[in-house]
């Protein structure tokens, strides 16, 4: 029996690599019942309870949900496990014949010998159980926005939210409370393709406008998906390859090249503590910003 692995890069993973895992799990371990549970004993984003191995243990995976970066897994009996892979976390899931990683922090056992393990050198990850009846009563998900994925994004949803908002609208876009799983990379690529400028102050722009930037956030991340996510390092699938979106950004990372659209260079401009890329020929600077 061969060995599948898949991991997530070293990057944030933003939602089209949280997506692809989802994919990648449904096809794995959906069905199967947990054996045994083992931890490292060191803590995540905070302390993995020491009720979680006995909470997992025994249960079947029924169903794999993924909520803007969070992936849930759904158990039977009724339970839901949540997942947050903080900057490193990653999984691998393989048939046991070699010996944990370092930095390997859970390891899930299933009853048919395979496991899945949970490494994250860095401790941003999050592992908790929670015995609710929905999704909605996970505290986590609660203060979620809207899936740019799910039902209701558009251009009415998305015009009406920018006018009530006097917010630098890329800011507006990463708020994890009003849009569920967007991150710096696919931000800046739908900013592209909508030709804002990522200073704009989210009252400025129009109905068509934003129109445009509710079909090019759906394109960026159904795209990279297809692709199976953006990777810088080591992201592979399940199927031992990596990533192939960095191919096909137009504007992130690509500071003093050529836009592919209309040839002027591509800057970088500092936005609190993050960096943006944008052309300055097709995502024109506002005059004022008030």
């Amino acid at each position: 029996m061969s060995s599948p692995r898949f991991s997530l890069p070293k990057k944030m993973p933003e939602m089209p690599e949280v997506e692809t895992i989802a994919r990648k799990l449904r096809r794995t371990v959906v069905g199967k019942e947990i054996a045994g549970v083992y931890l490292s004993g060191l803590p995540l984003r905070r302390p993995v309870p020491k009720s979680f191995p006995a909470q997992l243990r025994g249960r079947t995976v029924r169903r794999i949900h993924r909520r803007g970066k969070y992936l849930i897994a759904e158990m039977e009996p009724r339970l839901f496990w949540l997942i947050h892979l903080g900057m490193t976390g990653r999984f691998s899931y393989l048939v046991p014949t070699r010996e944990v990683e370092k930095h390997t922090h859970a390891t899930i056992r299933f009853s048919d010998a395979t496991e899945l393990r949970y490494r994250d050198p860095r401790r941003f990850g999050l592992l908790a159980a929670y015995e609710v009846s929905r999704l909605s009563q996970i505290p986590e998900l609660k203060t979620l926005g809207k899936d740019p994925l799910g039902s209701g994004f558009d251009k009415d949803w998305l015009w009406t939210h920018l006018a009530r908002s006097r917010q630098e609208i890329k800011s507006f876009l990463l708020d994890q409370r009003r849009i569920a799983g967007l991150g710096n990379i696919y931000v800046c690529e739908a900013l592209f393709h909508a030709r804002i400028h990522p200073s704009r102050r989210c009252f400025t722009v129009t109905r068509e406008e934003a129109g445009r930037l509710a079909v090019a956030v759906r394109k960026v991340l159904l795209s990279a998906i297809q692709r199976r996510g953006t990777s810088f390092s080591d992201f592979i699938d399940l199927d031992g390859e990596p990533g192939n979106n960095q191919n096909f950004l137009r504007v992130f990372q690509r500071e003093g090249k050529r836009c592919r659209r209309c040839r002027a260079p591509i800057e970088r401009l500092r936005q609190g503590n993050r960096s943006s890329f944008l052309c300055p020929g097709c995502q024109v600077k506002p005059r004022l910003s008030p």
